[in-house]
């Protein structure tokens, strides 16, 4: 019995100390490097309380510009052209970054990587190759040789943007399909990746047209998984497709800035609140924006708040685990902004923390 007290103290001491370990966690942010600029992938303990960060570690990889993790590695695109493209794989050893190896891509400026099947698999979005790579990977991180390939013909009526197929993005739906954003065809493919022989490989399921000129860039679901909703770069419209028995119909299209907003669209991502209710996304070029949207009960959407990102380029967005605040890159300002959210509310406020970074385009946790 003499040993309760001190045996209570104890527990406390480490149940404190787990809950102030709880409230930090790794981000790692991926850049477009330059000489005298950023080097790679920077990775940082972030409370998710205070807002505060703290850098840990750069690793030197060019232009990582999307970041994709497991508990055990990272992948990153080297958004490069010339045949120097390619996807890299680092190990994460107590969130520490081992480089593994690389592989080329085949298709100029990759712009996006996903990881399925519990990161047994890497999916590649070629942007100026207008192709789509497919790789296996390993329980350690390593990348086989390429799969699968496609490569797309599109185009559509914005001459500048849209005269060939540039894809941008494949992201996993909730019937396990992947989603891939074709800006230059207007259109959004629709694939299973199956394994077979030890090897996996795309089977086409379904296409799915927007509005001509709209350049789908992003995606996201809705958690309940009847609702999708596609990002359009060149309009800064969201459209809102609902699923009807096995098919995808489109029920709304909402512009992501105020009435009077008249300048150019650079729409760039969204993302859902865990709990279903608000949908976030950021516009650049003239706007400089991140929009907020309540989430009705019907899956479609109503603009409830638009705020300046203080500052340029606002390319990449994320949500806190914990859904405390949103943090937004700023490629343009060499920043990332970190706003607060108010999780019964859903809007933003500035919270006044900073990370400087050069040329900032994707953060993850």
């Amino acid at each position: 019995m003499k040993t309760t007290g001190p045996l209570i103290l104890i527990m406390l001491l480490t149940a404190q100390i787990s809950t102030a370990q709880s409230k930090l966690i790794p981000m790692f942010v991926g850049t477009y490097t330059s000489e005298g600029g950023s080097k790679g992938i920077y990775s940082y303990l972030f409370d998710m309380e205070t807002g505060d960060s703290e850098l840990q570690s750069e690793v030197e990889t060019p232009s990582p510009s999307f970041l994709a993790r497991t508990d055990n590695f990272l992948i990153a695109v080297n958004e490069l052209g010339g045949g120097n493209q390619s996807v890299s794989s680092f190990n994460l050893q107590d969130e520490i970054l081992t480089f593994e190896n690389k592989v080329s891509t085949k298709g100029a400026a990759p712009c996006h990587v996903l990881l399925g099947d519990k990161g047994q698999y890497a999916v590649v979005s070629n942007y100026s190759g207008g192709s789509l790579t497919l790789y296996s990977i390993d329980k350690n991180g390593h990348i086989s040789e390429m799969d699968d390939f496609r490569e797309f013909k599109g185009s559509s009526i914005n001459k500048s943007r849209q005269n060939a197929s540039h894809i941008h993005s494949a992201f996993l739906g909730p019937d396990k399909s992947v989603y891939v954003s074709d800006l230059g065809a207007d259109q959004i493919y629709v694939f299973d990746v199956l394994k077979e022989g030890g090897k996996y490989k795309f089977q086409e399921k379904e296409t799915i047209d927007v509005p001509k000129g709209s350049g789908p860039r992003h995606i996201a679901f809705h958690p309940k998984g009847k609702t999708m909703y596609s990002l359009q770069e060149l309009t800064g419209d969201i459209i809102v497709f609902k699923k009807e028995k096995s098919k995808w119909v489109q029920s709304q299209v909402i512009n992501m800035n105020d009435a009077e907003f008249k300048g150019e669209h650079g729409a760039a991502d969204l993302k859902i609140s865990t709990d279903g209710k608000y949908l976030y996304s950021t516009n650049r070029v003239d706007a400089n924006t991140i929009s907020t949207f309540d989430i009705k009960k019907d899956g479609t959407l109503s603009l409830k708040q638009v705020l300046s990102v203080e500052g340029k380029g606002p390319r990449n967005l994320n949500i806190t685990p914990n859904g405390k605040f949103i943090l937004v890159t700023n490629q343009l300002s060499d920043e990332i902004v970190v706003f607060s959210r108010d999780a019964k509310s859903g809007e933003l406020k500035d919270s006044g923390k900073r990370i400087e970074v050069s040329k900032p385009v994707c953060v993850i946790f």
